[in-house]
Formats: structure tokens, sequence, C-alpha cells
């Protein structure tokens, strides 16, 4: 997380912006430069964006900004140019809940960014504080493949990054289910050999991170349940989760967690890619879930 030198934010021509709010916070936090996309399709924002940027310049952060000529529902295709034209290193947008019919008919603004975001991409939703806070990183451990393994990889390094920067407690969250179990099992139920499977797994990040039972949440069922359930208990300020962003059909028949948890979630959400870094440390991790 600390090589991120450029952010980039896209937000409505509103000064109480949950994404401006968070986005002064990290770049403060991490003395990023902090690029603005004002989203109005409708009237000339250069005022407000250039108070925006005087307040920001203020604080000590290297600010610019530009306006769009889109809503900031319909503002992916934006941001996406312009993280590929300005070289950003992050993404931060409110999150915009979509209707059943946009889901079934239609992409969602907020899933194509998470789909094709090329860095990390945060999606706000809370004005709860951070500093001092929990962070629960979503461990997906029924996948070995290379990929999922350099993905949980990143998303335990970044959860672990944000604790030192904003004092959060680290927990994890991974689910197991009824699917895959050697036939040979025959002393403890179907559940328990799971989620002793589970736990073996995250044996290792337990163990170089110093968490207690306490901090680490296995349960049955699904992913897209059972981590909106953790975080609501624990009342976290953050979710950090990977996807491997499926598309076309495989999109449609498996679907994606990360999607289908995002409505479910009332708090900030941090969403990676296997080929995005948000820290130093996630190259060092990759390749130590097993």
């Amino acid at each position: 997380m600390r090589s991120i030198r450029t952010i980039l934010a896209g937000l409505p021509p509103a000064a109480d912006s949950l994404a401006l709010l968070r986005a002064q916070e990290l770049a403060l936090k991490l003395d990023a430069a902090l690029e603005l996309l004002v989203c109005d399709a409708h009237a000339d924002q250069g005022e407000f964006l250039q108070r925006q940027l005087n307040q920001l310049r203020e604080l000590g952060i290297r600010a610019r900004g530009e306006q769009v000529a889109v809503d900031i529902g319909q503002v992916s295709t934006a941001m996406l140019q312009a993280c590929q034209r300005l070289d950003s290193d992050l993404l931060i947008k409110q999150q915009q809940p979509a209707s059943w019919l946009e889901k079934q008919l239609l992409l969602p603004d907020d899933w194509h960014l998470l789909r094709d975001a090329p860095v990390p991409l945060l999606l706000v939703k809370s004005r709860q504080a951070w500093s001092g806070g929990k962070v629960l990183a979503a461990m997906d451990v029924a996948h070995q493949d290379e990929l999922h393994k350099a993905l949980q990889g990143n998303v335990i390094a970044a959860a672990a990054e944000l604790c030192a920067l904003f004092d959060y407690s680290l927990h994890v969250v991974s689910a197991h289910e009824l699917v895959g179990l050697p036939k040979t099992e025959s002393i403890t139920s179907l559940e328990e050999a799971l989620a002793r499977n589970c736990l073996e797994q995250l044996q290792w990040l337990q163990d170089e991170y110093g968490l207690s039972e306490n901090q680490l949440h296995i349960g049955e069922g699904p992913a897209s349940t059972l981590i909106p359930q953790v975080a609501r208990q624990l009342e976290v300020s953050m979710v950090v989760l990977g996807t491997v962003a499926r598309r076309g059909l495989a999109g449609v028949l498996i679907g994606n967690t990360a999607e289908t948890v995002l409505d479910n979630l009332d708090c900030d959400v941090l969403v990676l890619h296997p080929h995005t870094l948000f820290s130093r440390q996630a190259e060092r991790h990759s390749h130590q879930v097993a």
C-alpha cells in the first residue's frame, strides 16, 4: 500500500462526498497525489472543483482534477480511461446499489469497475471512522491454483498494511462448503472436517500475524453469505477481498463473490485482483498461501 503514489477518486459535486473523504484520508496517510474526477452531465462544476482542490492543497495534498460529463452512476468507463492516462495506483468511488433488474439485464457500473480495474478499487459506503477499527480479510482457501494463491497473498498483505496505517485490529474470515471432501472421512461430520481443513490451510497466517482464535472466523456456507454476516457481527470498518472477475457465461452461471457480497455489506470494501498489489508485502506473502 505504501507504494501508492497517485489516487484517483470519482465523485459527485458534493462537498460531503464519501469518496472525497476517504481519498483525503488515504492521500494524507500515504503522502500520495490525489486526482479528482467530478461527475456531472448537466452543469459546469468548475467552481466546485477548484474549491475542493484549494482545500486539499491547504492540507498539503498534491491535488489536481477535472470534470467529466457523465452522472456518477455511469462513471466507470471514464474512471478506467483516466486511470490509464494518469497511471493511477488506486481507484476510489462511492458504491452505488444496483437494482435487481440492473443485475439481471445490465452490468452495474460498480461491477464494471470491479471486473476491469487494473489497480486496487476502494468502494466506500460508510462514514464510520477508520482509525482504531477492525478490518476483515476474506480468504478463499478452497481454491489452490496459482491465481487464487496470489490473490489471497494480496488480500492479507493489504489488510495487514491497513492495520499499520489506521491502527486496525485484523480479523480473517473463510467459508467452507460441503463440496470436494474425500470420501474416507468417517469419524467427524462433514462440517467439522471442512472446518478443520480450512483452519489447517490458515495456520501459517495465524502463526505469522499472531492471530487468536477470536480473530479467525471460519464458517459453513457460501462466502457471499458468510462474509457480510461476520462483517456485521464484528462491526468492521472495512472488508478486503479478492476477485478473479469471471466474465461471459462463467460469470453468469458461477457468479463472482465480490459482486454478490457488495450490496450486502454496510462498510467500505477494498477489492483486489491477482495482478493488483496494494502493498510492498503482497509479493512476499503470495507464495505462502496454501
